[in-house]
């Protein structure tokens, strides 16, 4: 059996890891991805559906598929103000996961951070933590919801945070191995990797949260699915 995908969010660095991992993967015959801008990339699995994300009620339709993919979100920098991260990483995010439920979508699984917390007094935590809240009171079939801590890899937008953040960890890593280290970071392709590998060879339903360990558990087995399918 094959399957249909909807990404959101391919132009970031989990996103577009995400893209490549879908369509590498023979379980999804479909990769429908809507986009803000058109993507520099042509596949016989890619349908990129150029549209505006704030008026994402309009693409309902484009919900008609098995999985969703979840990789939106900014900056403070880029968005320019706490109102508009808001918009991205809270509003556009629990919009896609009602759309999502209204069209009768299995798997949903979304990207947001180790430290989300409702209640946290910084404002970052606290939006990813009230998506979070917002997406488990909708009751989607299943929700698997990604917590990387710091994401490594190459982004079009420098974070000289994650940067800095990065280097030191690359001291101390070797040294935290034998931890659950949920803190470390973690490469956005693995991140990418874990998510399609949960959607094809994890549960179909319930509520996951996934953090650091998890992800190299599912990565390994997309993996091997894949290494499986050449």
């Amino acid at each position: 059996m094959t399957r249909k995908a909807l990404l959101l969010g391919a132009t970031g660095l989990v996103g577009n890891a995400c893209l490549e991992s879908l369509l590498a993967s023979n379980e999804y015959d479909l990769v429908r991805v809507l986009s803000r801008r058109e993507l520099d990339l042509e596949h016989p699995k890619l349908d990129c559906r150029v549209v505006d994300l704030d008026d994402m009620e309009a693409c309902a339709e484009q919900f008609q598929v098995d999985d969703v993919f979840c990789c939106l979100g900014t900056t403070m920098k880029k968005a320019g103000s706490r109102q508009a991260f808001r918009h991205v990483d809270h509003d556009l995010v629990l919009l896609a996961g009602k759309l999502a439920l209204r069209a009768g979508v299995q798997r949903f699984l979304v990207v947001s951070a180790i430290n989300a917390n409702a209640r946290s007094p910084f404002f970052y935590s606290r939006v990813k933590g009230q998506v979070e809240r917002g997406l488990k009171e909708l009751g989607l079939p299943l929700l698997a919801i990604f917590q990387p801590s710091l994401l490594r890899g190459e982004r079009k937008d420098k974070r000289p945070a994650e940067d800095w953040g990065n280097l030191l960890n690359r001291v101390v890593e070797p040294l935290t191995r034998w931890t659950d280290a949920h803190w470390l970071p973690v490469d956005g392709s693995k991140v990418a990797d874990a998510m399609v590998g949960m959607a094809i060879d994890g549960p179909d339903t319930g509520l996951y949260t996934l953090r650091y360990r998890d992800f190299l558990v599912y990565a390994g087995k997309f993996r091997q699915q894949r290494e499986a399918s050449q």
